[in-house]
């Protein structure tokens, strides 16, 4: 969905590869999946922050319900998140709105 709306997209095999990924790539924004097999996505996040593996967005991605993915964004450090949709245009609408955030926040006044 993401690509189709010309976004370029770098998938991740696994978490262990998150920080040697996010170098390489300089990213805007790393859409972190809550559920993985190896280890929760707030918990890659809680390390990616502790390390500084990346100064970009870090956004949780996730079905569950709105309140538990707020708690958990607070908690680990994330930059919000988004509830998985089948709507190509709300999810890039979405990730628009936290790099928008995010380049406003560098930018030197």
């Amino acid at each position: 969905m993401l690509l189709e709306r010309g976004y370029d997209v770098v998938p991740v095999e696994g978490v262990f590869a998150l920080a040697q990924t996010a170098t390489r790539e300089a990213p805007d924004l790393i859409l972190m999946d809550v559920s993985m097999p190896a280890i929760s996505g707030d918990k890659a996040v809680e390390i990616a922050r502790r390390n500084q593996s990346t100064k970009c967005p870090i956004v949780l991605f996730s079905d569950r319900k709105p309140e538990e993915l707020e708690r958990l964004a607070r908690q680990c450090g994330a930059a919000g998140f988004i509830r998985k949709t089948g709507n190509g245009d709300k999810l890039a609408e979405a990730i628009a709105m936290y790099v928008a955030i995010d380049r406003r926040e560098r930018v030197p006044t």
